[in-house]
């Protein structure tokens, strides 16, 4: 089937940064393209989470997420100071492990009737058990689209009840059980085909480590968020489970990153570390050796060319004709 947009379309409306599309769409989240349409849409308007989180239907914190992401692309300021844009290089193909994911949608609007959902429950006992064990993990009583929202994760995700069980443990511990953030993890999920305990304790045990390495992160960078976005908990877990750096390299980059931006952006860092990596530096005293190194290379670069110069120019004083007095 062949598709044409509609003229009538034409008569209203609103620009969007082409390099959102040309670098970023692929990466980019639902919550951060319904942001960034809102903001683009809303240009006189001031930018308040708040406002887009009743707008597009998402958590406040997701938003607050999406736009600290949108600052990252170079589409937003913050302070008055916009970061520029940078791409994100890719680490040699020798030694980068990229998962291969498979495409999932989001969860269908379509939800399963009231009495479907009974059905289930009637024909699945596990799932009325997973209602109630989840009650009892959020400290509240779950309602109809909530219930929705888990058996479609189990429907359409394939994620066993024993797996989300765990999935939703894990939103709880990092202080976001609310069903938006669980089911938006729970896409994840599905599409890194985590459908066993065994692969959700890993899972887990990945997302904790890049959580700790955060903390670690924020204090030595004098950093207020509690928690990474999503953006960032992507280089972390690059960086840390792929390219083997600890909190004193990620550090390190940091402060470089600061050489040359007054704010902080991911996209720097990761292309510093790319880099580090690439050499096979593994310390800060491997950078500062490796620094060192190319200072040197630099100085004697100068002093051949010093030295080119002065036997020019002796040479053509010695070409010039020798004054005589009276000529």
């Amino acid at each position: 089937m062949a598709y044409t947009i509609n003229p009538a379309v034409f008569g209203s409306m609103f620009a969007v940064p082409s390099q959102v599309v040309d670098n970023n769409i692929k990466l980019a989240s639902a919550s951060q393209l319904k942001t960034l349409l809102w903001v683009f849409r809303h240009t006189s308007e001031p930018i308040d989470p708040a406002v887009i989180s009743k707008e597009i239907n998402y958590a406040e914190s997701d938003v607050c997420d999406a736009l600290t992401v949108l600052c990252e692309w170079g589409v937003l300021s913050s302070d008055g100071k916009v970061i520029p844009q940078m791409p994100a290089p890719q680490a040699p193909a020798a030694t980068s492990v990229t998962e291969t994911l498979k495409e999932l949608p989001e969860l269908s609007p379509v939800k399963p009737t009231y009495e479907q959902v009974v059905a289930r429950c009637k024909e699945s006992p596990e799932i009325a058990h997973m209602f109630t064990d989840i009650e009892g993990l959020l400290g509240r009583t779950i309602g109809y689209d909530s219930e929705c929202i888990l058996l479609m994760m189990h429907d359409q995700y394939g994620l066993p009840v024993e797996v989300i069980y765990m999935l939703v443990s894990y939103c709880v511990s990092v202080g976001k059980g609310n069903f938006a953030y669980i089911a938006k993890v729970g896409r994840t999920w599905g599409e890194k085909e985590i459908d066993t305990i065994e692969k959700a304790d890993e899972q887990i045990k990945v997302l904790n480590s890049c959580m700790s390495l955060w903390k670690e992160f924020a204090q030595l960078a004098g950093i207020q968020n509690p928690r990474p976005t999503s953006s960032q908990a992507a280089y972390l877990k690059t960086w840390s489970t792929e390219m083997k750096f600890g909190v004193d390299m990620i550090y390190l980059a940091y402060e470089e990153m600061l050489d040359h931006s007054s704010k902080i952006s991911f996209a720097y860092m990761n292309k510093v570390l790319a880099n580090w990596h690439q050499k096979g530096l593994k310390t800060p005293e491997d950078v500062e050796k490796d620094k060192q190194a190319f200072r040197e290379q630099n100085q004697k670069k100068s002093d051949v060319n010093t030295s080119y110069d002065m036997n020019e120019f002796n040479r053509r004083a010695n070409q010039l004709p020798v004054y005589k007095k009276g000529e």
